[in-house]
């Protein structure tokens, strides 16, 4: 035989080993839908609005790419960040200080470039277009995400930050959309697009073993050894994400790589499956020896891996017995390791009682979030992850919780805030839907309709993913439970809330600081809203963890909160009400329709902050602070583009430009800027206009007079980089936050408190039209608020006097008012405490201290009481009535 036809037989038996192994390996597409599934999904998008107009945004998003594509296949695949230069194309980087240092090897193709920086940076990618084909240096074109200026600079490779990453991840997430296209049109030039990118990728990471830390920079060496932090394909586990989009490719193009292999396949004596199986694999191998066993660390370890391991074949396939039913038992059992921990221990990190998870808000709902999307997929292939653990329901509407009236987080500890994630809810229903729980269905379905109600999720705009597993919404309700309180012992903060639509909706949290479970060291801190905004935020614009504004935002001083003194550590709740039932993180009763207030100590701290409807459709805050020590900075962020302050009369007071605040009681004061300084020690009112509305929104702080006082108008830095939780964007980065800071030096802060009121309105819509003190002493203080209809007398003590401010007026206790509307008796609240007299009408504790509350409503008499109470109206004698709420007084 010639050497030719030897050639050629061998050639010919390899393909068809190729071809014959090919077919022992399972069914594709299988890890969001199967080839029986495409009739039923094109059934969807023709009968569905909202599957049908998803669908069209998909299209009209990448047939500019792929159309380019069929005439310009280099176009796409040239922007990849890729080590494309001859004779670098690397095989081995190493690390040094969590960044990139150096790489060796040279593989017979470009192999995928590895981030150049753990850390963030200020720039944002230029638009695909104007990115650098077949870049060989990695210097990435940016534009500063915090400078007015947009001109796109050159940042170096190795300053690169996340550049890299999100150029890469923009890129294959476009494959995966049309890969999902292929699928469901069967055009080839969906599938020739989404391979051409998928095969750069796939190669390109296959020749590239993982990264070399000498010097442990990420805490472990590197490579296949456990330990550390490190990914295969990025310095953190949990960022080692680009493998979600390409296994999901990988799955829709199966047939058609198997069909139409790459030429380097054929030349290594490849099939795509091997080449696939092994990149997949080492994700999986180095995702589970990486990174911490608890917290989200955890969660997003799988989270990157699950479709990895979904995709490959059985254990039978492999030559290591390693396929996909060895590996999911990873996720679903508590397989002994120091290094990840499964879902049994996942579910247990909860809590049973609040359904909360022990992180900050924005990750607690991402969490559940995932474990639902991972549970979907889990089920598809017979693992049913979801039965048998009530906690994940109740998880995911735990979350709810932490919502405005907007539908955004509310913003504290490592978190920006924004619209929460609704897919678990969409998973729920999902779940519900093949299992035939109608009842859940309804619920879930009247937490999405709720949100689509209000603006904050729109179906017409899901992913793909969306398209194939939303359910049509089941026939439900259209309100939400509405709880007036939200209180979490782990995380020391609470919510209270009056109303609940976003324009004229109260709102208010109150919470001490925390370090670790990326909770934040910010003091005795306070926020408000008004029209569904968070009107006094707690900052959250730095870039990352390692921007130098970074200890600004995440620290005290991005706070409402007094300075020094207390940053973080337990709080004691004095008083609350509505006040949460034993264990649970909700309230289920209530003692007024008027006033909830909450007071909290922490160390020398202490603070009451309380929450006064005047009508339906107005109100105000109150804000007791108080400080053991005799000097305090009393600081207030407000969004505004502009604030004055006036004195009692409402003449403007003359502030003088400084270059220095005085004392500094944190490094990050360096931060302030554009210093105004006026000693001022009478009343004053302080106002936030927000012009970038229409009508323009404002925010009046009046607050009382006190010796030793200066008082400092400052620019804050940005309030944040989203542009979804401020009206109209502003103080969005790089705009500055308007910013007082009342400092009050030897004086003692705790028998001398900040008082203040807030209220927030559109023009010419304010309704208090005065505040006054009535009197003060060292343990007690009290004031009176006149508004266009009514009239309140607040009272706060932190002592068991009785105290008598004003004629026909006494009080014992924590927290009270007196309230009158034209002129006559509207309602008595007593916060806590023993007694609240005012004229002929009185509310006494019978033993304990109480929390009651006396009104009258078209001329009937009611009271609402935690414990038994005696009570006396205008005519008649003090008479004992059980604890109950709403009751009628016959």
């Amino acid at each position: 035989m010639s050497l030719t036809k030897k050639i050629s037989l061998i050639i010919t038996l390899l393909l068809v080993a190729i071809f014959s192994h090919a077919q022992k390996a399972g069914n594709h597409p299988r890890l969001f839908v199967e080839q029986e599934d495409r009739a039923e999904l094109l059934q969807k998008i023709e009968k569905e609005d909202w599957a049908k107009a998803s669908w069209n945004k998909l299209l009209e998003d990448i047939d500019v790419h792929v159309n380019r594509h069929v005439t310009d296949p280099e176009w796409m695949v040239s922007r990849l960040a890729m080590y494309w230069k001859k004779g670098e194309h690397y095989t081995q980087c190493y690390i040094k200080n969590q960044n990139w240092d150096y790489g060796e090897g040279n593989a017979p193709v470009p192999t995928v470039r590895l981030p150049g920086m753990r850390t963030w940076n200020d720039y944002l990618n230029v638009p695909l277009e104007d990115r650098i084909p077949y870049n060989e240096s990695g210097d990435m074109l940016g534009i500063s995400r915090s400078s007015v200026d947009k001109t796109p600079v050159l940042i170096p490779y190795k300053k690169s930050g996340h550049m890299i990453r999100q150029n890469n991840m923009e890129i294959l997430k476009l494959a995966e959309e049309a890969a999902f296209a292929y699928y469901v049109t069967k055009d080839e030039k969906y599938a020739k697009f989404s391979a051409d990118i998928l095969n750069t990728w796939l190669l390109g990471t296959y020749y590239m073993q993982p990264p070399l830390d000498p010097e442990k920079s990420t805490n472990g060496p590197g490579g296949y050894e456990p330990g550390g932090i490190m990914g295969y394909y990025d310095y953190e586990v949990i960022h080692d994400d680009r493998q979600i989009p390409m296994s999901i490719a990988y799955d829709f193009l199966y047939d058609y790589l198997n069909a139409h292999p790459h030429e380097h396949l054929k030349t290594i004596h490849k099939k795509p499956v091997d080449v696939a199986g092994t990149v997949f694999k080492r994700f999986i191998e180095i995702g589970l020896i990486r990174g911490g066993k608890v917290g989200n660390w955890n969660v997003n370890r799988y989270k990157n891996i699950m479709n990895s391991i979904l995709v490959l074949e059985s254990n039978d396939f492999y030559e290591d017995g390693k396929g996909r039913d060895y590996y999911i038992p990873f996720y679903t059992e508590d397989k002994p390791s120091k290094n990840f921990a499964g879902l049994p221990v996942i579910m247990d990190f909860y809590d049973k009682e609040t359904g909360l998870w022990p992180e900050s808000p924005g990750y607690a709902s991402g969490m559940i979030s995932l474990v639902l999307d991972m549970g979907l997929k889990l089920y598809k292939v017979g693992v049913n992850t979801l039965a048998g653990n009530p906690i994940i329901k109740k998880a995911a509407l735990a979350n709810l919780g932490w919502l405005d009236a907007r539908g955004n987080l509310v913003v504290f500890g490592d978190m920006r805030g924004g619209p929460a994630d609704i897919s678990s809810f969409e998973s729920l229903l999902t779940y519900a839907t093949w299992e035939g729980d109608t009842e859940t269905a309804k619920a879930m379905a009247t937490v999405i309709g709720k949100n689509i109600a209000s603006g904050q999720y729109d179906r017409h705009k899901s992913d793909w993913q969306g398209i194939v597993l939303n359910q049509p919404l089941p026939e439900s309700g259209s309100d939400l439970p509405f709880h007036r309180t939200a209180y979490s012992e782990f995380h020391r903060h609470l919510i209270m809330k009056n109303g609940n639509d976003e324009n004229n909706g109260l709102m208010f949290t109150l919470y001490g600081g925390k370090s670790k479970s990326h909770l934040t060291e910010n003091g005795l801190a306070m926020q408000f809203y008004g029209k569904g905004w968070a009107l006094a935020p707690d900052a959250s614009a730095y870039e990352s963890y390692w921007s130098d504004d970074a200890g600004y935002h995440r620290g005290i001083l991005g706070s409402n909160t007094i300075v020094p003194g207390y940053k973080e550590g337990e709080i004691t709740i004095n008083a609350m009400d509505p006040k949460t039932d034993e264990g649970a993180f909700y309230n289920s009763v209530e003692t007024s329709n008027y006033v909830s207030f909450a007071d909290v100590s922490a160390d020398e701290k202490r603070r009451l902050v309380a929450m006064v409807r005047t009508s339906e459709t107005t109100g105000y805050y109150v804000d007791i602070f108080r400080s053991d020590q005799t000097d305090n900075d009393y600081i207030h962020h407000n969004l505004g583009n502009s604030v004055t302050l006036k004195n009692a009369s409402n003449a403007p007071l003359s502030l003088k430009e400084i270059n220095d605040l005085g004392v500094k009681y944190d490094k990050f004061y360096a931060f302030f800027k554009n210093q105004r300084k006026v000693n001022h020690s009478n009343d004053f009112n302080a106002t936030w206009d927000i012009s970038a509305v229409s009508p323009a929104l404002h925010v009046n702080m009046w607050m009382m007079g006190q010796n030793n006082r200066e008082l400092y108008v400052v620019d804050a830095p940005p309030t944040t980089l989203r542009d979804d939780v401020t009206p109209e964007q502003v103080n969005k980065s790089p705009e500055t936050t308007p910013t007082l800071i009342v400092r009050q030096n030897g004086i003692n802060g705790k028998s001398h408190p900040f008082v203040s009121v807030f209220e927030s309105y559109e023009t010419g819509k304010k309704a208090i039209q005065n505040i006054s003190k009535l009197e003060t002493s060292e343990n007690f203080t009290s004031i009176s608020v006149t508004s266009k209809n009514s009239k309140q007398y607040i009272c706060n003590a932190i002592d068991n006097k009785v105290y008598e401010p004003i004629n026909d007026l006494k009080f014992q206790g924590v927290f009270g008012i007196a309230s009158e509307e034209n002129n006559s008796f509207q309602y008595l609240y007593l916060g806590k405490g023993k007694l609240l007299q005012h004229g002929n009408y009185k509310i006494e504790a019978v033993n304990e201290d109480v929390s009651a509350e006396l009104k009258i409503k078209n001329g009937t008499y009611y009271y609402s009481a935690d414990k038994p109470v005696k009570i006396q109206l205008s005519k008649g004698k003090s008479k004992e009535y059980p604890a109950g709420y709403n009751i009628e007084i016959q």
